[in-house]
């Protein structure tokens, strides 16, 4: 007879379980300095950048890239008037070649609409408004309009880590806000920016 089929072999064991399960957590920190600005639910400031009118972006992000602060710099133009319409003044922007995107106001007297346009590497510190009146009203993004370019610019840093063992993400995420107010007050400081620095954080965790 033939003999038994041998038998099949143990399972392996399952692997070790790590002593905490990681997890991780985003900040995200605006920088902003310069002429007091009041808005609808905060007063807040964007950093000068007239020092550096004519001048290549590509000085802020190299400044950045060397004390390792993942940054974006974005230039404020403040928009006013009636019936604006968001979409079609981002369009204005992008037919001249600029990636925009919409932040704080209302678009009235006194709580104008943020415009902001995203500073690429090679982009140069402008010194006039991106878009003019007849640009905006051309393209039917509203009326009765007003546009004010200040050389206003505000960095915004993201920072993401996982939490050491034994540490919560709320601690975590105070170090990285503490880091990189320091980080983004280092900059101001080492370069033609200026302004009294003021910082808005936001904590993205990720589900427990």
């Amino acid at each position: 007879p033939f003999p038994p089929p041998p038998s099949p072999p143990p399972p392996a064991p399952p692997p070790s379980s790590p002593p905490y399960a990681p997890k991780g957590v985003v900040v995200v920190t605006e920088g902003v300095t310069g002429e007091t600005v009041r808005r609808r639910r905060r007063q807040r400031s964007l950093l000068d950048a007239k020092r550096m009118y004519g001048m290549s972006a590509a000085v802020l992000y190299q400044y950045a890239d060397g004390i390792s602060l993942n940054a974006e710099f974005f230039l404020i133009d403040e928009v006013t008037g009636t019936d604006l319409d968001e979409d079609k003044l981002l369009d204005r922007c992008a037919s001249k070649g600029a990636t925009c995107s919409i932040g704080d106001g209302t678009g009235t007297v006194g709580d104008p609409l943020e415009l902001r346009q995203l500073l690429n590497r090679t982009d140069t510190i402008r010194a006039t408004a991106l878009l003019t009146v007849a640009e905006v009203e051309g393209g039917a993004a509203g009326t009765n309009v007003t546009v004010v370019y200040d050389g206003k610019v505000a960095i915004v840093a993201t920072t993401t880590a996982i939490a050491d063992s034994g540490e919560s993400l709320e601690s975590l995420a105070a170090n990285l806000t503490a880091m990189n107010e320091a980080k983004m007050t280092e900059l101001r400081d080492n370069t033609l920016l200026q302004g009294t620095l003021a910082f808005e954080s936001q904590q993205l965790f990720p589900p427990r």
